[in-house]
């Protein structure tokens, strides 16, 4: 009777727990009440944000938890107060670096690399070598502008312009590029830095690379800003019946990688999984296909690059 009666216990919640789930249950109502508020008074939340930056600190902290709530400008002035917060609190060495016109993917590659976080956080002045002035502002913003035009160039082998030749994602031939992955990590840290100083950089870069940027999963709809006519065929195919209208492998052949990888010149069938070339596309798992497919055109075929990127612009 003893262990029966400890088995009953032991099924039955105790006050404490009673307790926490009526807790937890209440805080859950009051979310979905200010998500539903949020969404219904949305302008006059962010009006009364831009009048008061640190609502988004306080009672309208809950805003930030379902961020397309909240305007774009609201995001970008909460953003700059965290780095000004950040720059206040600690202070960070000046970080000076001098280089040379011609050369200034280079010399600037070769003085930050190696550099800490905490190094990088500090206050940049640039020094145009053979020129006089001091740094105001006005030659760091001059550098930030005259480097990304050199990494964005096509010559630097490091990104390629894609869809209407307006966006930018990485190049997955920058192999050709000596220590190409040690440069997007250095990219990554002058892009971390041109956000963390307030500076502008020329370039947009495409959907999906500023998904892989935040963590963000990729899918087919994001194919349509690189490809617009190949993300139309993945769309008929996932609104349509494909049966016996297709066919269509887990597999990618070399003329179509090609065109993936760009300008490579030996490029082989790419296998979307194991045997793939074996297994035929049918309507029953064309969703599955459409998924791998949007994986590799959108990550595989540059993940090296991303990593290298994502790590240093992160820190």
């Amino acid at each position: 009777m003893a262990a029966l009666s400890d088995v009953e216990d032991a099924g039955t919640p105790s006050a404490g727990q009673q307790k926490n789930a009526s807790s937890v249950s209440k805080f859950d109502e009051k979310h979905v009440a200010f998500v539903k508020f949020s969404e219904k008074h949305r302008k006059l939340l962010n009006a009364f944000i831009r009048q008061n930056p640190g609502l988004l600190e306080k009672s309208f902290s809950l805003m930030l938890k379902v961020p397309r709530f909240v305007d774009f400008d609201n995001k970008r002035a909460h953003f700059r107060s965290k780095i000004k917060h950040q720059q206040h609190d600690h202070h960070h060495s000046p970080l000076r670096i001098s280089v040379r016109r011609a050369y200034i993917l280079e010399d600037s590659y070769n003085q930050l690399r190696l550099r800490s976080t905490q190094d990088l956080k500090g206050r940049l002045t640039v020094h145009f070598q053979g020129e006089e002035g001091i740094d105001a502002g006005g030659l760091t913003r001059e550098w930030y502008q005259l480097l990304s035009r050199v990494i964005f160039d096509k010559g630097a082998l490091l990104f390629t312009t894609v869809g209407n030749e307006s966006t930018f994602q990485p190049n997955p031939n920058s192999v050709y590029q000596t220590e190409h992955l040690s440069y997007f990590k250095f990219v990554g840290r002058v892009v971390g830095k041109a956000l963390f100083d307030g500076q502008l950089l020329d370039v947009h870069f495409t959907r999906s690379f500023y998904k892989h940027i935040l963590g963000a999963k990729v899918t087919y709809h994001d194919i349509e800003a690189i490809d617009p006519d190949y993300f139309k065929n993945l769309k008929w195919m996932l609104e349509n019946d494909i049966s016996d209208v297709l066919d269509l492998t887990f597999s990618i052949d070399a003329d179509e990688e090609k065109l993936i990888l760009y300008e490579r010149t030996q490029v082989t069938d790419y296998e979307l999984i194991p045997g793939g070339r074996n297994i035929k596309v049918t309507e029953e798992n064309k969703h599955q296909y459409v998924d791998l497919i949007a994986e590799h055109r959108l990550t595989t075929a540059i993940r090296p690059q991303i990593n290298a990127f994502w790590k240093d612009s992160m820190n």
